[in-house]
């Protein structure tokens, strides 16, 4: 970590350049003797980074930023403040904690944090960061492993971690893919903690992760803005419950968080109807937690087909956590009614793959109209929408 880059000269040049192309600044020449053009590069880069995913951070002076790959790889500050929101307690130890944007936000709500990460230079990083905003975190350059080697009394009220993704070689991602290895470790980690929280990737299976992990007391599937960041796992000792709390939220929109226990899925039963006036689809979150039955079952709204996730009613349902459409017109000659026609489109369940329908009808993307293309009970439709 070079010092030099928290001098206020520097602070003031990075305030002054904010705007430029931090690209082109690597090609420059740099003013400073103490620091390369490639660091102003990634110092440049880290500020416009941090004004929508870590506005905090953007907002606080000598805020010292890290390479690229640990930006793009760290929570937003928005999904980091939600994960604190699961939580509460005095001590919580982030076993790979990396940027240290979710320890920050846990260190709003605990006394005591311990941030645990293997790279110096990383860790050099946030212990800058957070004695000027989290003052309570402890920062340690290790592995857990040593760590709990090396601390073998500490125990704590809460235990997180965000596993790495090995690569899986292009099969089906699975748990054991993960470094850590939570199934091997989870017992380990019950002697230091009753809770543990752990961050999945959005491309595992709910079903089988319930059958592979014990204890689990809720799932959380987290988007922001309608694009699935986080799966969530709370864990705790003293339960072994086979039917967990699941909630679907969608951060910064205006829609409701969808909650339900595993077992409602089970035991919902859907309707099935034909097009009518208006059509849904559940946001993203949602529909990674599986719900399909019981959005048809809480909403008293009638699914298309058993395989097409949409949904159908004649009177508007206004707090529908998804989006909603008015059908204007069925299309039934499309050759000659969307030929060339600038339209957004959905396609689910549908004989023809989006590219191959594009091309078709040599659809331009944008304006207000949406075409759904999809099938129903009653065959394949064509519909021309307007978004609501």
């Amino acid at each position: 970590m070079n010092n030099a880059i928290l001098s206020a000269e520097f602070q003031d040049y990075l305030k002054s350049i904010e705007h430029e192309d931090f690209k082109k600044i690597v090609l420059k020449k740099s003013p400073f003797e103490l620091i390369s053009s490639s660091e102003i590069a990634q110092q440049l880069k880290g500020i416009q980074v941090s004004k929508s995913k870590f506005p905090t951070l953007y907002k606080t002076e000598n805020i010292f930023f890290p390479p690229s790959i640990n930006l793009e790889q760290a929570s937003s500050e928005a999904t980091a403040n939600y994960k604190a929101s699961l939580i509460e307690g005095n001590t919580l130890i982030d076993l790979t904690a990396g940027f240290g944007i979710d320890t920050m936000a846990f260190a709003k709500r605990f006394s005591e944090v311990y941030h645990i990460e293997q790279n110096t230079e990383l860790s050099e990083i946030v212990k800058n960061n957070t004695s000027i905003l989290s003052p309570n975190v402890k920062v340690y350059s290790t592995s857990f492993r040593d760590f709990f080697d090396q601390h073998s009394t500490l125990k704590f009220d809460v235990i997180y971690l965000d596993p790495a993704r090995r690569n899986s070689g292009g099969r089906k991602f699975i748990l054991e893919d993960l470094e850590p290895n939570i199934l091997e470790w989870i017992p380990t980690f019950f002697e230091k903690s009753n809770k543990i929280l752990i961050k999945l990737s959005p491309l595992l299976d709910i079903s089988s992760t319930l059958q592979q992990v014990n204890h689990i007391t809720e799932i959380h599937i987290v988007a922001l803005k309608n694009e699935v960041k986080d799966f969530l796992i709370v864990l705790d000792k003293n339960q072994i419950y086979d039917n967990p709390i699941i909630k679907a939220i969608n951060l910064e929109s205006n829609q409701t968080d969808f909650q339900f226990n595993y077992n409602d899925e089970i035991d919902a039963i859907a309707t099935y109807g034909s097009v009518s006036q208006y059509i849904y689809e559940p946001n993203v979150a949602i529909l990674k937690t599986g719900a399909f039955k019981l959005i048809s079952e809480r909403f008293n709204i009638q699914k298309l087909h058993q395989n097409t996730h949409l949904y159908t009613s004649s009177e508007i349902i206004n707090n529908f956590p998804g989006k909603v459409y008015k059908i204007e017109e069925q299309i039934t000659n499309p050759k000659k009614e969307i030929l060339k026609m600038k339209a957004n489109m959905l396609v689910k369940n549908f004989n023809q793959p989006i590219d191959v329908i594009k091309k078709k009808f040599k659809i331009i993307d944008g304006g207000l109209t949406t075409l759904i293309f999809t099938q129903s009970i009653d065959g394949f439709h064509i519909l021309k929408t307007s978004r609501i």
